[in-house]
């Protein structure tokens, strides 16, 4: 829950960097590929068992089978199953490829910048 809180804040901060960059100061530009970078860093780690855990920590390993709700905050819960072990589950998977996406996009923003300060 927090992650996804920072993720989203960050990028709205990003895209806020961005925009500025374009269109006032060159070095929102750096800013933004700082803020992307710091977004994408804050994904880690990614682990198997984020499968079997609900957003409050609990471990749903040890959820009674016939449940469908966390015996600790009561949040719907459905676990994870991956196709074969050392898999990643879908979400996790999910959120890896973002990370690399992000940090793509940090260093094209980033090289942008150089080229941007270069040129002028």
């Amino acid at each position: 829950m927090t992650r996804a809180v920072c993720t989203g804040f960050l990028l709205v901060v990003c895209a806020a960097c961005l925009i500025l960059g374009l269109t006032y100061d060159y070095r929102f530009i750096l800013a933004s590929a700082i803020v992307l970078a710091i977004t994408a860093v804050i994904q880690f780690p990614f682990r198997e068992e984020e499968g079997w855990e609900c957003s409050c920590g609990y471990d749903l390993s040890y959820m009674p089978k016939q449940s469908t709700k966390c015996p600790e905050c009561g949040k719907s819960a459905s676990l994870e199953w991956s196709a074969s072990p050392g898999e990643l589950p879908r979400k996790t998977s999910k959120r890896l490829h973002m990370t690399v996406l992000w940090l793509i996009l940090s260093l094209i923003l980033f090289l942008l910048f150089a080229a941007l300060v270069f040129v002028s």
